[in-house]
């Protein structure tokens, strides 16, 4: 008789995941290699972007990262975790330091400019995860759902916030809606990366194809949304 295969043999992905959370939580005392949850997230990025949300394994994410499932299991628990990391991680690294509060009650327009810069070029970085990402939305609402609460509303709020001490400082004039400034202003940035394309990793590119390099697009974005939200010019004596 052959030998069963290992689709024969294997149990359901859903008993496995379980199994693996199990046994990771035995060896929870063991020292974990130095670098694996980075060496999890770069590798879980590729895979998302590669097969998609859905069709990506945990089993394939370690294999890609060079590590154990077990040790996947041990940071993230279950693939949902390791989503959610990956997009809080990529997040944090798109924005930085740029929306540190502290940072907003001088020039807005340079800080704008920054937050601007270090989004832009990250998500050009980004751009097969985030295609991805966007694609998927249809396809798995939930997955959308859990991305806006737990990873997307943080960093927005954070901007909303940021505004606010803008607005406190008298560079923003009153009436306008932050929420939605903060929308319009993030979505003119992230349309013209889907739509620019440009080849190399963001600044480094020359040109977008519509003959003008993407520090150009980012700095009309900026000159823009500045314009429009400055407080009206006081009245002349």
């Amino acid at each position: 008789m052959p030998p069963d295969d290992e689709s024969s043999s294997a149990p359901p992905q859903g008993a496995r995941e379980k199994l693996l959370s199990k046994v990771a939580r035995c060896f929870m005392c063991e020292a974990t290699p130095v670098g694996a949850r980075e060496k999890l997230l770069e590798a879980a990025m590729r895979v998302f972007a590669r097969d998609g949300l859905h069709k990506a394994s945990t089993r394939a994410i370690a294999k890609e990262a060079g590590v154990s499932e077990v040790t996947l299991f041990r940071h993230f628990k279950n693939k949902d975790g390791l989503l959610a990391a990956v997009i809080g991680h990529a997040i944090h690294s798109h924005v930085g330091d740029a929306l540190d509060e502290a940072n907003w009650k001088g020039d807005l327009k340079e800080n704008l400019l920054l937050f601007a810069r270090t989004l832009y070029s990250n998500m050009v970085r980004d751009e097969d995860f985030i295609r991805t990402m966007i694609g998927e939305a249809k396809r798995h609402p939930e997955y959308a759902d859990r991305v806006i609460a737990d990873v997307v509303k943080p960093m927005r709020d954070g901007f909303i916030a940021n505004l606010e001490v803008a607005r406190g400082a008298g560079k923003v004039r009153e009436g306008i809606d932050l929420g939605m400034a903060a929308d319009v202003f993030t979505a003119m940035l992230l349309g013209g990366m889907l739509k620019n394309h440009p080849a190399g990793d963001g600044f480094n590119s020359q040109s977008c194809g519509w003959g003008y390099s993407p520090e150009k697009f980012v700095a009309m974005c900026v000159d823009i949304f500045v314009n429009g939200l400055a407080p009206p010019p006081a009245p002349q004596p």
